[in-house]
């Protein structure tokens, strides 16, 4: 019955009334009743049977949404793939952690993160910004696959860190300029660095060994 996605109905039948089946059935509950040993029974229900809903006095679209996404499998992207190794490297260069891609995608969510940089750190792992080579073959935006400062192919990697662009660079220096932690390097400003922004604390510098090592 759970499994039926068509319509069940019930219907009453009154015992001891000639029914063919309801006497076949009460002659095979005597026969059970009279056996010396009872019958093994597997009462267990079958996966494919055992199908439960969700209580909807309890049900939050949150809760919802994680069910929906539980049942669907995607493939990993490629190109996301290779945002999350970066971002990896990134943080191990800084913190000497090695971090899981979950733990990455758990970073970009943090609360102290805007939502609407945590929307632009999803596209950008991705690689969803309409950039560079997706102008390439459009007619007439052609122009727009190469930087208009640098000359080169625009990236997310190039539009953040390497543009010459003034207004880049001055982001760059007005950040380093408010670096709050007098004891902590400014630390080299990557792709890897952003997107693993969620999972960076740096540590203090102490001179030694580790730091000659690290640098």
């Amino acid at each position: 019955m759970r499994h039926r996605s068509a319509k069940t109905s019930m219907q009453w039948v009154k015992g001891h009334d000639g029914n063919p089946g309801n006497k076949g059935s009460d002659a095979l509950a005597k026969q059970g009743a009279n056996k010396q040993l009872p019958d093994p029974l597997n009462l267990d229900i079958p996966k494919d049977f055992n199908i439960r809903g969700a209580k909807l006095q309890t049900l939050t679209q949150s809760t919802a949404y994680k069910g929906i996404l539980e049942q669907q499998h995607y493939e990993p992207r490629n190109t996301s793939e290779k945002n999350l190794q970066l971002t990896c490297m990134a943080i191990k260069r800084i913190t000497s952690g090695i971090e899981t891609n979950a733990a990455i995608w758990k970073g970009t969510r943090k609360k102290t993160i805007r939502p609407i940089i945590q929307q632009f750190l999803y596209k950008t792992i991705h690689r969803t910004h309409l950039v560079g080579r997706y102008w390439s073959h459009i007619n007439r935006y052609k122009e727009r696959e190469r930087c208009a400062t640098c000359n080169e192919t625009e990236s997310m990697s190039h539009i953040l860190t390497r543009c010459k662009e003034k207004n880049t660079q001055t982001i760059w220096r007005l950040a380093k300029a408010l670096w709050p932690h007098n004891n902590i390097p400014w630390p080299e400003v990557t792709l890897g660095t952003i997107l693993g922004c969620g999972n960076i604390s740096p540590r203090p510098y102490r001179p030694g060994r580790n730091n000659q090592r690290r640098q």
